[in-house]
């Protein structure tokens, strides 16, 4: 003891490492429970170090080859120890490491904090500075390390002040031990479940055993992690139950998922994935503070869950494990945007879900089905970005058709059944489908045999605005601008439409209806959609249609005004006794009562609905 007196060596930290305990040591942070990640990912990387030099130094290990990483608490003592049996330090080791640290990591880190508007530590390990989390729940740290190839130890100690003492120690293993004494805000950690939780969190799939002991108790140490992640298994030996418990633990969902993606990932970037697709739809899927559900893994130690760069957010339903051997074990989330191997990444599993869809909606089409009814508007937003997967999303689609009754089609399917004549692909987009069910709009498409999709999801609008065609044919609305019918039965010839329209004064009608309505509509025009129904709105071909119109309203979205054009059916019995007994009603009256008419049969609400009843009461009792 006398000879430890004499070795003690009191120190200074090196000016950048006082600031950085400073910072950390005096900032209230959410994070602290990550000081134990990192000191155990520290002793998981001393582990990996010495099983490395013992590949070519084949006697380092000697008579202790199973590596090993132990977590002690005491609440009596106040005490937490993290202790491996790995790649030690020497005296110099400890001092560079620990006490001066002349690199750049340290400034770059305290930049870093000063500059964030939160107090996020959890970045501290990027720097190569983590071991200084310790501070944030310790008012002393205790560090005794012997590296193998050297009969000394050395215990380094600290209360994170402004200096440190090294002094010779008795450790006989090789290996670190750290021990800290905890503050009395901190003692939330003197726990076994807590230590327990935060180890299974972080640390459950590191490639070592971790002991959690409870010092003031006789019971053994006990093994508390996993070690073995179920994603770095051969799927030959996995089972059915094993994937689903899995995936019950890890996305909180307690359904069955419909397929299981596992796959092993080498070459330009390495990664293994295990990922989910869910039988059934999460309650908050369309809510906009929802995140993605996938876990981000550094070579099977936990970096975060709030990785949003690894999977497009239109896939946010699928859960599961990412494990990379390619990104650094320390990256920060920060770090994690923009970063090229994690843009890789995602771009890879973009395409392998793809992939996998694909396959699902060909092979197992009735089950396919009830997938797109709970995901299918999630995946659409996909052809609402601008990115790279717009060819392999739209033959995904499914939509109910004017022809298909209650069945789905795909485009491939669309094109398939229809007329060679017909160039275009025809669309209602209205989230109401009993709305497009009943609408005017489909009358002649539906006597033509012509079928039209249905879009009903909000954001069918907005992706149609980034997708014109698929494959040689265009996307047209049937509500908006001029629709030309392909072999239209009953298509009365130009000459005889003229005699038609003299015969039956439909020409002063228009004139009539332009001229009282010129305010309130672009124009009026005979029909070539209208078979049954007396009348209709349509929006013009340069403005927007009528549904997006009404969806930008909605969500407030300020919208240029556009007027509609007023549509007649010149064979419909009112639209013929109207225009031969014109004379007989007020103008305005008639043309407003028209109007009216037409807002209705496209779903709108009358801004004074009770003038409208007042206007057809006093029409039937004059006529």
């Amino acid at each position: 003891m006398e000879n430890k007196k004499e070795n003690k060596e009191n120190l200074e930290f090196q000016a950048e490492v006082s600031k950085l305990l400073d910072l950390v040591a005096n900032s209230l942070y959410s994070e602290r429970e990550i000081f134990l990640r990192e000191l155990i990912s520290n002793s998981a990387d001393a582990c990996e170090k010495l099983r490395y030099e013992a590949v070519s130094k084949k006697d380092i290990l000697g008579d202790d080859k199973d590596f090993k990483i132990s977590v002690r608490f005491s609440k009596k003592n106040k005490t937490i120890q993290v202790e491996d049996n790995g790649l030690g330090m020497t005296k110099q080791e400890l001092i560079d490491n620990l006490g001066t640290i002349a690199r750049s990591g340290t400034n770059r880190f305290i930049q870093a904090m000063k500059s964030k508007n939160d107090n996020d530590i959890s970045a501290i390990g990027q720097f190569g500075v983590g071991f200084y989390s310790s501070y944030m729940v310790a008012e002393s740290v205790d560090v005794i390390s012997k590296n193998p190839e050297t009969n000394e130890s050395y215990l380094w100690s600290s209360k994170g002040k402004n200096s440190y003492t090294i002094e010779s120690a008795s450790k006989k293993d090789r290996g670190t031990l750290i021990t800290l004494k905890i503050k009395k805000d901190s003692e939330e950690f003197l726990d076994d479940l807590r230590l327990r939780s935060i180890i299974t969190k972080y640390s459950n799939y590191v490639n070592f055993p971790i002991f959690l002991k409870n010092l003031d108790e006789k019971e053994k140490e006990e093994k508390v992690n996993e070690g073995n992640p179920l994603w770095l298994k051969d799927k030959k030996i996995i089972k059915k139950e094993d994937y689903k418990q899995f995936y019950n633990n890890i996305s909180f969902n307690f359904d069955e998922p419909v397929k299981t993606i596992h796959y092993s990932a080498e070459g330009v970037i390495n990664y293994k994935a295990l990922l989910y697709i869910p039988t059934n739809q999460p309650l908050d899927l369309f809510q906009q503070d929802r995140k993605n559900k996938i876990k981000l893994y550094v070579q099977k130690i936990f970096i975060t869950d709030e990785c949003e760069e690894i999977i497009p957010n239109w896939l946010r339903f699928i859960p599961g494990i990412i494990d990379s051997q390619d990104i650094s074990l320390n990256i920060s989330r920060e770090m994690l945007q923009n970063n090229p191997v994690i843009n890789k990444i995602k771009k890879a599993i973009t395409n392998k879900v793809l992939s996998e869809l694909t396959s699902f909606s060909n092979k197992e089409k009735e089950q396919y089905l009830n997938f797109w009814k709970n995901f299918g508007a999630v995946i659409k937003e996909g052809l609402y970005e601008m990115n790279d997967f717009h060819d392999k999303i739209l033959p995904l689609l499914r939509f109910q058709t004017s022809e298909s009754s209650d069945e789905q089609i795909s485009l491939d399917h669309y094109l398939d059944n229809i007329k060679d004549s017909q160039k275009e692909i025809y669309y209602f987009a209205n989230t109401d489908k009993d709305h497009i069910k009943n609408s005017p709009q489909l009358e002649t498409f539906i006597e033509n045999k012509i079928p039209v999709l249905f879009m009903t999801d909000a954001v069918d609008e907005f992706w149609l605005q980034n997708i014109q065609k698929y494959k040689d044919k265009n996307f047209k609305s049937i509500t908006k601008g001029k629709v030309e019918i392909p072999n239209k039965k009953n298509k009365v010839k130009d000459k005889d439409k003229t005699k038609l329209n003299k015969d039956n004064k439909i020409n002063d009608l228009i004139n009539v209806l332009k001229k009282e309505l010129e305010d309130k509509i672009s124009d009026v025009i005979i029909s070539e959609r209208l078979t049954k129904s007396p009348i209709l709105l349509v929006a013009d071909e340069s403005s927007l249609d009528i549904n997006m119109e009404k969806l930008m309203k909605i969500h407030n979205k300020q919208t240029p005004d556009s007027k509609k054009i007023l549509e007649l059916n010149s064979n419909h019995p009112m639209i013929i006794k109207l225009s031969e007994s014109l004379n007989k009603y007020d103008h305005k009256k008639l043309s407003n009562l028209l109007l009216d008419q037409a807002n209705i049969l496209d779903g709108n609400v009358l801004s004074n609905p009770s003038g409208y009843i007042d206007a057809i009461t006093d029409f039937f009792i004059k006529n």
